[in-house]
């Protein structure tokens, strides 16, 4: 029954992109040249949408599309993207509300720090102290009936309070996660068509009912609340153009497709997207391309020191030792389960809050020890200490703390693995210094001839010589 309605439903909508496209054709010709561009634009986005208007919900696979065909992939570039590329954590002007975006925007799995950022934006323009009608107040700009439901005393000061910066941010994740549930009812139920992040949007602005009752978004309005967010994202992610002054255009390839949008790392050009994946075709999906480039953006030194083959010979050895940490990017948890209680150092101040089992080796670089949690949490920000399991549970995160360990400690050898691979020691020198103690030496040269078959790998897809052979090795 539900496919006889879909094939009516795409029947009609055919036509109607049909009419539309003849009657504003007629009128483009009585248009000056820049207004006929921008018609053009329009007329392209209402066809995708008629033509292509039921879309399936948000996948988190960044191959994915979000419909049939290109329709729903071209819909979301050209609407300023789906706020899933790494956060350029410069955009926000109070560098203390970063820790706290980051941390709401893990309330579930439609929400990123991007969207949360640029309807921050939108709602208050940063202002704490904002208070706007219907007794809206704070950052988020949240209802007083909203916020008494979802406010919480996340900063722990005694009060919830929507004027409390953090306990506005917050509140503004669960009561988007809330309307996230919602709409994604409706798209399993059949009731609304459009992209999940679009109807969870437009739930924010006029609410659940109201989306239900008008079916989702069955064509599009260039000036709605969902289009205008977006148009902000690019200001919070890494590699974007500030667009929120300009209509977003489209990336179209040469055969009309929609074209993958692909967040550069620092410098634009080492690595993207499709190598990336090429690189670690059986990765876990928890290991992602954004997450990585977020994390290079907190340590722009990394695969940012000296000219471009040291660049890319650092990006290489950094991914070889990473590949054979983690298997290939497979294991985001120490996968010996009978070792998990060995890594407490119960002779340090602050002990082992989490547990002595909680310490285990976690992310691409397998961090381990309450004293790494300890020092690396407190380098980045984050009480990894008490909460090791967001190694585990924030791509980001896990990909700081390889890099944290990368580029300041020295592990079992004399300098960083940073230093090592940019001032001579190569490749073996970053060895040495991750597990010197264990493999170099003759310690275990199987292990040893493994990163170094990985890093010839990498630097053959990246276009560049291994270096000096003679330091392959340690």
């Amino acid at each position: 029954m539900r496919a006889a309605h879909a094939a009516q439903q795409t029947a009609t909508n055919r036509f109607g992109a049909t009419q539309l496209t003849w009657l504003l054709i007629s009128v483009v010709g009585m248009l000056p040249l820049a207004a006929m561009a921008a018609l053009a634009l329009i007329v392209l986005v209402v066809i995708i949408l008629l033509s292509g208007s039921q879309m399936t919900s948000y996948s988190p696979d960044p191959d994915s599309t979000l419909g049939p065909g290109a329709g729903g992939s071209v819909l979301v570039e050209l609407a300023g993207g789906d706020g899933r590329g790494g956060f350029r954590e410069s955009g926000v002007p109070d560098a203390a509300l970063v820790a706290p975006i980051r941390a709401a925007a893990r309330e579930c799995d439609l929400l990123t720090p991007v969207i949360l950022a640029a309807q921050i934006e939108y709602a208050s323009d940063f202002d704490a102290d904002k208070e706007g009608p219907q007794g809206r107040k704070g950052l988020s700009q949240l209802t007083p009936e909203v916020f008494d439901r979802y406010g919480e005393d996340d900063d722990d000061s005694g009060e919830a309070s929507a004027l409390d910066p953090e306990d506005s941010v917050h509140a503004h994740a669960r009561w988007f996660c809330h309307l996230a549930e919602e709409t994604q009812r409706m798209l399993d139920d059949g009731k609304v068509v459009g992209d999940h992040l679009t109807l969870t949007l437009m739930a924010w602005e006029m609410g659940p009912e109201a989306v239900e009752a008008q079916g989702g978004m069955p064509v599009i309005v260039l000036d709605s609340y969902p289009f205008r967010v977006r148009g902000l994202f690019a200001r919070y992610t890494i590699g974007g153009t500030d667009t929120s002054t300009a209509s977003p255009t489209p990336s179209v390839s040469a055969g009309g497709g929609a074209k993958k949008r692909v967040a550069p790392d620092d410098d634009g050009s080492l690595l993207t997207a499709k190598a990336f994946g090429d690189m670690f075709p059986g990765r876990n999906p928890f290991y992602t391309y954004a997450g990585l480039t977020d994390a290079m953006a907190t340590f722009p030194a990394f695969a940012g020191t000296g000219d471009e083959r040291t660049r890319k010979r650092e990006l290489a050895a950094f991914l070889a030792n990473v590949d054979h940490e983690s298997g290939g990017l497979v294991h985001v948890e120490e996968i010996d389960r009978a070792a998990w209680g060995t890594y407490c150092d119960g002779g340090q101040p602050y002990g082992c809050p989490a547990g002595r089992s909680a310490y285990h080796g976690r992310g691409p670089i397998q961090l381990s020890w309450n004293t790494n949690y300890k020092a690396a949490g407190d380098a980045l920000g984050l009480d990894l200490l008490g909460n090791p399991d967001l190694v585990a549970t924030d791509p980001s995160v896990a990909w700081r703390t390889a890099l944290w360990f990368w580029m300041t400690q020295r592990g079992a050898g004399t300098t960083t693995p940073h230093a090592a691979i940019t001032g001579g020691a190569g490749f073996g020198g970053t060895v040495r210094s991750i597990n010197g103690a264990l493999e170099c030496g003759g310690g275990n040269a199987a292990q040893v001839r493994a990163r170094v078959e990985a890093y010839r790998r990498f630097t053959a897809a990246l276009g560049v010589d291994v270096g000096d052979e003679g330091t392959l090795t340690c």
